[in-house]
């Protein structure tokens, strides 16, 4: 399941699921699970209409959509909870709706790791081999903590999984079009969101998170030796 909030974005959000979609070789394997604001009009307009629905199941894949009370980007890993605790998947991959795939047959690669429990991860931009953006994890993750993460959700996963080395790099790759990377994309959501990153980094470094984190990776550890 591609688990994806957006708003305000559906243009973006249209390319987006097309190239996840076409670089798929089978497309009947992947769910594309939507959760946009209910004061999104741009985003109840497109995601109730056929052009959605025609785009995501024309191909074989399936699709539901989740029009939800706004929280905001400050609360975005409740989105990504949200989706997961109410969508039984063998896998929950991490999306935005300003990336856009760029390997043909990365559903494969996902596939051929069916049995693997711990985190999977594709390279985004370039960015160094020890960074996570798009994280892919296990129906076990979502049994185990019955939640995703908490914001922001990569780093969270990438910093449990990581010190106990519960992880693998696939070979499959993703371009995030990020206005911090490429400077396109300065629009409203963007604008937004850049406000209230300054205090979602200092509440994440605060002790209870890293308490947290580090009660995670152990039930985590423990979680993957019993199976």
């Amino acid at each position: 399941t591609i688990l994806l909030p957006t708003r305000k974005r559906t243009a973006m959000v249209k390319k987006s699921v097309t190239t996840v979609l076409e670089m798929a070789t089978d497309p009947s394997l992947i769910h594309i699970a939507v959760a946009y604001d209910e004061d999104d009009a741009e985003s109840h307009n497109y995601f109730t209409s056929n052009q959605w629905q025609l785009l995501v199941e024309n191909t074989g894949a399936t699709q539901e959509t989740h029009c939800i009370e706004r929280i905001g980007w400050q609360g975005l890993h409740e989105y990504y909870n949200y989706l997961a605790q109410n969508i039984t998947s063998d896998w929950y991959f991490i999306w935005n709706d300003d990336a856009f795939m760029r390997t043909q047959g990365w559903d494969q690669e996902i596939l051929a790791h069916k049995d693997y429990k711990g985190l999977l991860s594709m390279e985004s931009n370039g960015k160094r081999p020890d960074s996570t953006l798009f994280p892919c994890v296990s129906r076990l993750w979502v049994e185990t903590f019955g939640m995703i993460g908490i914001n922001p959700v990569d780093q969270w996963i990438q910093d449990v999984t990581y010190p106990i080395g519960a992880y693998k790099r696939l070979e499959s790759k993703i371009f995030h079009d990020h206005y911090k990377t490429t400077g396109n994309n300065n629009d409203e959501v963007y604008q937004e969101t850049s406000k209230t990153k300054k205090f979602t980094k200092r509440a994440y470094k605060t002790p209870e998170v890293h308490a947290m984190k580090e009660e995670w990776t152990a039930r985590w550890e423990a979680v993957l030796n019993a199976n």
